[in-house]
């Protein structure tokens, strides 16, 4: 693990080091006026305009969609299994009638200072 330490540390280093010059870069460039989302039959891609809708460059995958790009190629195999075991009724008991002993009256109370 030891061999492996300085080596990995100087690739992750290399790898900040130059994704944050490419950030910086795309920073300082120009902005364009607007971007327009384009529903293609391959997918949304976002494509750069000027101030009179003309392309400033070439249009890329939409960010927002990217993940969906997923389901191409890792499309899972769906697999039919048979589920075997041995079944039980199911039995529902009768209903029954209980009787009551003594019956409740029910008087119902009215707001409190209420007089009848």
């Amino acid at each position: 693990m030891n061999r492996l330490r300085q080596p990995l540390a100087i690739l992750l280093v290399a790898v900040l080091v130059l994704t944050g010059h490419s950030m910086a870069i795309a920073r300082g460039m120009p902005m364009p006026a607007d971007q327009i989302e384009l529903c293609t039959g391959s997918g949304p891609v976002m494509m750069a305009v000027d101030a009179e809708g003309n392309p400033t460059g070439p249009a890329h995958i939409c960010p927002d969609f990217s993940l969906s790009l997923l389901n191409a190629v890792a499309v899972p195999e769906v697999v039919l299994v048979r589920v075997e075991g041995r079944g039980e009724k199911i039995v529902v008991p009768e209903e029954r009638v209980l009787r009551v002993i003594r019956g409740v009256s029910t008087v119902a109370r009215g707001p409190p200072g209420a007089r009848a």
